[in-house]
């Protein structure tokens, strides 16, 4: 895939238990977590995370503690990752991308850039 504009940007497919969806996802090494908004956690019909149901991050905008649900599954470039937790938080405007995969997908996939060329991959580890 082509990194665009600086950034990398990959076609996703977020399941919940009846229903999914497709988005753009932007990947951020920053994030701890992978971010949904929360229209598409109340269209997929997601499950909060009964081990942890808040998560407590830092943001260029100050502390937040927004809800932890539990995504059934993603799929990114073929690779499916399931009962992902996600967090439940709008990513403010002007931002082009609504998802964010953050670092609890990247470490279940092998995640190769290449600058140079300027394209990435995501591959099975």
């Amino acid at each position: 895939m082509d990194i665009q504009e600086g950034r990398l940007i990959s076609r996703v497919k977020l399941e919940g238990k009846k229903f999914s969806i497709f988005e753009d996802a932007l990947i951020d090494t920053g994030s701890a977590f992978t971010v949904i908004p929360p229209e598409i956690a109340d269209f997929l019909e997601l499950e909060t995370n009964r081990e942890c149901p808040k998560a407590q991050l830092v943001t260029a905008s100050g502390l937040i503690e927004p809800s932890l649900k539990i995504l059934e599954k993603l799929e990114a470039e073929n690779i499916m990752v399931e009962r992902l937790p996600v967090v439940i938080h709008e990513i403010p405007d002007p931002a082009p991308i609504k998802v964010l995969l953050g670092m609890n997908f990247i470490d279940k996939v092998r995640l190769i850039v290449d600058g140079k060329e300027k394209t990435f991959q995501i591959e099975d580890p």
